[in-house]
């Protein structure tokens, strides 16, 4: 097994040296600009200490991409579901209604993100994933408001979140828009309360960001062939997204710890960003045929710093096209599954709430 540990491999103790330089130097950069992506960065609360860890590679290869390369952006970044900062940073009430909101209505926040409807701004999102824009939706007679039931938010629709059609069937109690535990009880709000939960959820919507990201550069690198070649390439954006499930995370969760899963992720990787502008062109640092090479026949250090090389490539194309930073790569955690107080016990079929669509 090879040991990609930042204490014991040269290659990636080399490289970490030159990812601290590159941040000191943009330090100054960061603090001074204007773009809304380096403001949102610099200005983001750290995460929870529950949150899943970032993979090692991951920090590495972002070492050696330069915030300098960030495309211009003058209007707020859109997002097809919710942005797991929003998930922490906020008082303790407000994080439970969110948690709440997200695994009551999350059939139709995935639904949601393979419909026509247009993705939503952080401000959006945050009235969504709270109280504030359900509260709206509630009519008002003889100029006073209905009084607000947060049991059922949702029951007054909304065509921000569910559009026009299905927010009139939901008003008209055509459609329950909600979703069931694994136990098949209802949701309530203390089964927002578990950390472990908090962590499975936002490890899962991680996963779904990066598919949602990548499909968004595919359609800026294709252009109009996006429609033709986004169902061949589809499934290889898939292997990227759900590298590992949480039923099978364990304390060796790390990238190269599983030979068999980093191997398929790269031959993915490979597969989806050859075709992006300047792949042909880039530094591979001495590897060539990057295009065609066989990725089961690289030795360990040629494998590691391929990874790297191939993940510098990809974030970069992020940050030079669409002018921000994408979700990152994560440790999965344990498996945890949300159930009622009466049937508190972990479900050993996965996390059945969350299967990609």
């Amino acid at each position: 097994m090879l040991d990609f540990s930042l204490n014991h491999t040269n290659v990636l103790c080399t490289a970490s040296r030159i990812a601290k330089k590159v941040r000191m130097d943009t330090a100054s950069y960061l603090s001074q600009s204007n773009h809304p992506e380096l403001r949102c960065l610099t200005n983001a609360g750290a995460a929870p200490a529950w949150f899943p860890e970032t993979q090692e590679v991951w920090m590495v290869a972002m070492g050696h991409v330069s915030h300098i390369k960030l495309a211009p952006s003058t209007s707020p970044q859109r997002f097809s579901l919710p942005p797991i900062k929003l998930f922490w940073g906020s008082n303790e009430e407000n994080q439970h209604i969110f948690y709440y909101h997200f695994l009551l209505l999350c059939g139709a926040l995935l639904e949601r993100r393979t419909s026509d409807l247009p993705p939503l701004t952080i401000g959006k999102w945050k009235t969504i994933l709270g109280n504030t824009y359900w509260k709206t939706q509630w009519p008002k007679q003889d100029d006073s408001p209905t009084m607000f039931d947060p049991n059922v938010f949702w029951k007054h629709g909304g065509p921000l979140f569910f559009g026009d059609i299905w927010s009139a069937d939901v008003t008209a109690g055509r459609h329950d828009p909600t979703h069931l535990l694994p136990c098949h009880c209802v949701i309530q709000m203390s089964t927002a309360d578990d950390p472990d939960i908090h962590q499975e959820i936002l490890y899962y919507l991680n996963s779904f960001h990066i598919y949602e990201e990548i499909k968004a550069m595919e359609r800026i690198q294709l252009k109009d062939t996006f429609e033709k070649w986004w169902i061949h390439k589809e499934c290889w954006v898939y292997h990227i997204a759900e590298m590992w499930d949480p039923v099978r995370g364990t304390s060796e969760s790390s990238f190269f710890c599983n030979k068999k899963a980093w191997r398929i992720w790269l031959f993915s990787v490979c597969k989806v960003i050859m075709d992006w502008d300047g792949f042909d062109s880039w530094d591979w640092d001495g590897i060539s045929n990057v295009r065609t090479l066989n990725v089961d026949s690289l030795l360990g250090l040629v494998f590691c710093r391929l990874t790297v090389h191939l993940l510098v490539f990809y974030i970069h194309s992020f940050i030079s096209h669409l002018g921000y930073y994408l979700s990152s790569l994560l440790h999965p955690p344990i498996l945890a599954v949300p159930s009622c107080r009466e049937h508190g016990q972990k479900f050993g079929l996965g996390y059945t709430i969350f299967v990609m669509a």
